[in-house]
């Protein structure tokens, strides 16, 4: 009796089957950053027509920057910032938000967020101070704040920060109070401190230094190095990353980066 031999079924070598496993751990905790870094639409709340206030600023930098999306100034007491209408929150606006930026005292953050979220609005940069750096009841404020935006769905940049730049030519976005924009280049920079933020800046621009992405994070309260990192692993702009921490906030996962960012860079 003639038998037939059945081929065992192909299998998938171990080593491949186990980096596409780390392949998709690492898809699965690596945040969807992209409202914060390429926005269709802007608000800076706070947005003012006090020349030089931190919300004029940031407006002015918007607008000045080349920024290809739109813009909106939110001021409940005025009709207009720098010539474009204003309006008095962000749930006036038409159009669909990505980012706000906001610049108001600490303690209206917790209603501009609660606006955000019945928004819509998927990230938010907060510029202001007056958190944990000011004892218990900033702290407890910053927790609150920190609750509200997980429930919300909403990624913060946050606080104490300068905020960030994209000079990729797609998105051209400087959405920080800096007095210079960054040049083009291929380096990310991100820092805690806004002050060393803003001496790189003036240093890079007479020294014609460029960056990528230009990021200042604070107290990291939500957003931190890691997904920072994890997010600038896969930019196509960004060729080198340079990182000035004050603290790392999991240093296990920190040092496990670099193996598990070199996944991304093999054929699996």
């Amino acid at each position: 009796m003639n038998t037939r031999a059945v081929a065992d079924p192909p299998r998938t070598p171990v080593f491949k089957s186990k980096a596409l496993e780390d392949a998709r751990d690492w898809a699965q905790q690596t945040r969807d950053l992209q409202p914060l870094f390429a926005p269709r639409a802007v608000a800076v709340v706070g947005a003012s027509t006090r020349s030089e206030s931190v919300g004029q600023s940031v407006f002015r930098n918007l607008l000045s920057s080349g920024y290809t999306g739109l813009v909106y100034p939110i001021n409940p007491k005025h009709h207009s910032i720098l010539g474009v209408r204003s309006y008095a929150s962000v749930l006036e606006v038409d159009d669909e938000l990505d980012l706000v930026v906001i610049a108001v005292p600490a303690s209206a953050i917790p209603q501009v967020l609660d606006e955000c979220a019945q928004k819509g609005v998927r990230s938010a940069i907060v510029l202001s101070a007056g958190f944990k750096e000011t004892g218990a009841d900033g702290n407890a404020l910053e927790e609150q704040i920190r609750r509200q935006a997980e429930t919300a769905g909403i990624a913060l940049l946050w606080p104490n920060c300068l905020g960030l730049i994209n000079t990729d030519p797609a998105v051209s976005m400087n959405a920080t109070f800096a007095r210079v924009m960054a040049a083009p280049g291929h380096i990310a920079f991100l820092s805690q401190s806004g002050a060393l933020c803003t001496s790189i800046l003036d240093y890079a621009r007479a020294q014609h230094i460029g960056f990528s992405k230009f990021i200042s994070f604070g107290n990291k309260t939500d957003i931190d190095e890691i997904d920072l990192l994890r997010y600038l692993a896969t930019d196509p702009q960004t060729s080198a990353i340079l990182m000035y921490v004050e603290e790392l906030s999991e240093g296990p996962r920190f040092i496990n980066l670099p193996s598990e960012g070199a996944l991304l860079h093999k054929e699996i």
